[in-house]
């Protein structure tokens, strides 16, 4: 994987790693962290040779598209659930431009996309979940996508595009700047309030996971995901956030009682999408 994580920093991203066949960061601060210096990749890698790669989107001056796959399992799939691509192109014609193509593009493991684009002129964009449309997600400043030449147990994500990243187009950068419309939060839906919320949910449901006693870490990191998996599924959460903050709450039991990776990141896995899915069907 050391190829592939220089490869990606001599394209002028800044990475970092992640566990093996994971998505879950392998560092902490990885924002702040995240670098193209060759001796630190190296450095990075040596210890953890099958380490993953990200992207982190807002250091590399980047925003990226994430159009997903619709599920075969997800409850929404009863309803009118679309491809993220088909979400981009209806909301390209309901604007009357053109779909933001051809750029940087991966695909994914689950039959999604990556689309990559410049956004050195709009450093105030942060993630969105489905703002855009069904299954449309953004990562920006805060956020992060898998690299190319990761892998996870499904599959790796690959190059569909070399090119060069375009310029993010100022019309889409335009509807991400809108506020929309939020639900209230125990009476408040003032930033500032929902924030501390969020840290608040995070730290209360680590803690929880952290003190899982032997014979109910499985099920307690099963319900601590599904509780934050309802804030992804509000958009209010990012998912990477709560598969971090879960993550290296799960850490404390791994090696305990055959208690793997596997099954801690297979156990967040599973709680985040359910909340998620649940939300989206009752939306």
């Amino acid at each position: 994987m050391l190829s592939a994580a220089l490869a990606n920093a001599e394209r002028g991203f800044h990475i970092f790693p992640l566990h093996t066949y994971s998505k879950v960061p392998a560092i902490t601060d990885w924002e702040n962290r995240a670098s193209r210096d060759p001796d630190r990749i190296r450095a990075w890698w040596t210890r953890g040779p099958a380490l993953n790669v990200a992207v982190a989107c807002g250091p590399s001056r980047l925003l990226v598209l994430d159009l997903d796959a619709a599920s075969r399992h997800a409850e929404t799939e009863l309803r009118t659930a679309r491809e993220g691509r088909d979400s981009l192109a209806a909301l390209a014609v309901r604007h009357r431009q053109s779909i933001p193509v051809p750029t940087f593009c991966v695909a994914t493991p689950s039959g999604g996309y990556h689309l990559y684009y410049r956004a050195d002129r709009f450093p105030q964009l942060r993630n969105t979940i489905g703002l855009l449309g069904p299954r449309l997600d953004t990562r920006a400043s805060g956020g992060y996508v898998v690299a190319v030449g990761s892998r996870l147990q499904h599959g790796h994500y690959q190059v569909l595009d070399p090119r060069e990243p375009i310029g993010l187009p100022g019309w889409l950068a335009a509807l991400m700047t809108l506020s929309p419309p939020t639900e209230p939060i125990r009476g408040e839906n003032r930033p500032h309030h929902r924030d501390a919320y969020v840290r608040a949910a995070l730290a209360n449901q680590a803690a929880r996971v952290r003190a899982a006693s032997p014979g109910t870490r499985h099920r307690t990191l099963l319900l601590a995901a599904n509780s934050l998996g309802r804030l992804v599924g509000q958009g209010i959460l990012a998912r990477h956030d709560a598969q971090a903050a879960l993550y290296d709450a799960a850490a404390t039991h791994i090696g305990i009682e055959r208690f793997t990776h596997a099954e801690a990141e297979r156990t967040i896995t599973d709680g985040l999408d359910y909340a998620a899915q649940r939300i989206a069907f009752l939306a």
